[in-house]
């Protein structure tokens, strides 16, 4: 299954199951890493370097959204828990260079980064590259697979 180019979701294993939470932080775009805070509300994940399950902010189609529209604090934030071997974009932090197949880590701040930084280990990795990124100047979406 292939969704559009402006689209998260790229190649999915079976059907999607959407989840909204309430954003308890603004700024949150689609393509970030997100983390559960409590029963009803998420936030950027905020942990570096650490396995995390791969909870993808969504674009709100619904709502006429796409995917360069952030979500503000208090609003419902459509999200997909991606598995493994699933494809989408994911949101890369400023200033990174990733070859494909690069194993891809949480920078922390919800986007990711490449996990060949000095000093992370990549078990910790959540997904890989399927294209490549050469230096860029802000986040950018790149195209990964969940391992």
């Amino acid at each position: 299954m292939a969704l559009s180019k402006n689209s998260i979701p790229v190649r999915l294993i079976g059907q999607i199951a959407y989840e909204e939470l309430n954003a308890a932080e603004a700024g949150i775009y689609p393509g970030m890493l997100c983390e559960r805070v409590t029963v009803d509300t998420c936030r950027k994940n905020a942990t570096a370097e650490k396995k995390a399950a791969v909870l993808v902010a969504v674009e709100d189609a619904l709502q006429g959204k796409t995917v360069d529209d952030a979500y503000t604090s208090g609003t419902p934030v459509r999200l997909v828990q991606f598995r493994p071997g699933e494809e989408f974009h994911a949101l890369i932090k400023a200033h990174q260079t990733i070859s494909i197949n690069e194993k891809i880590t949480s920078a922390g701040d919800g986007t990711f980064k490449s996990g060949t930084d000095s000093g992370v280990d990549q078990s910790n990795c959540v997904v890989e590259a399927m294209e490549a990124l050469t230096d860029n100047a802000s986040t950018q979406l790149i195209r990964v697979r969940v391992l």
